[in-house]
């Protein structure tokens, strides 16, 4: 009687621990899987974003690859190429930011801003799509055909470009 009680009590043990074992292996297969699923994303190949007011085509944005991240808010872009028609001003970036809910774009990297007119190099841009302004905090060189402005800090308005700090201008006759 002693040993079928000891088999029963060993039967029961070893229930038990296969029992935790289960528990322990089904919650690190979800962890697994939560780690896998936060580390899968989506992306897109020859993104090309056009922003209309009233029918007016206000700038377009294309990149050549876009990774969507972050919930799917934002999209880390790789090759931008901006245009914005208002101004005919063309900006080109290695990297940048596209934010999908308020439609604001920042560049990661030096960026090379073209118009008619002049040539912009910074070391990055925040385009606030809302309000078409643009701006920056680090180092940046306007030329023009007749002046060099080199300085730090950005600010746009619509009508105005401000530069914020440690201007240097050159002006050509």
């Amino acid at each position: 009687m002693i040993k079928s009680s000891m088999k029963q009590g060993f039967i029961v043990l070893l229930c038990l621990f296969f029992l935790c074992l289960f528990f322990i292996i089904s919650k690190n297969e979800r962890e697994i899987s939560k780690d896998m699923q936060m580390k899968e994303h989506s992306f897109i190949e020859g993104l090309k974003i056009i922003q209309r007011v009233n029918g007016n085509t206000i700038w377009t944005l294309a990149a050549r690859k876009a990774d969507f991240i972050e919930g799917g808010d934002k999209a880390e872009l790789s090759d931008v190429q901006m245009t914005v028609q208002k101004n005919g001003l063309f900006i080109h970036s290695d990297k940048g930011t596209y934010n999908l809910l308020n439609q604001n774009f920042t560049t990661e990297g030096t960026i090379r801003a073209e118009a008619k007119n002049y040539l912009i190099t910074a070391d990055s841009i925040d385009y606030e799509a809302s309000s078409g302004e643009m701006k920056t905090e680090g180092q940046i060189k306007i030329e023009g055909k007749r002046f060099n402005i080199i300085g730090k800090g950005m600010k746009t308005s619509e009508n105005e470009v401000r530069i914020l700090k440690d201007v240097k201008a050159t002006f050509y006759r």
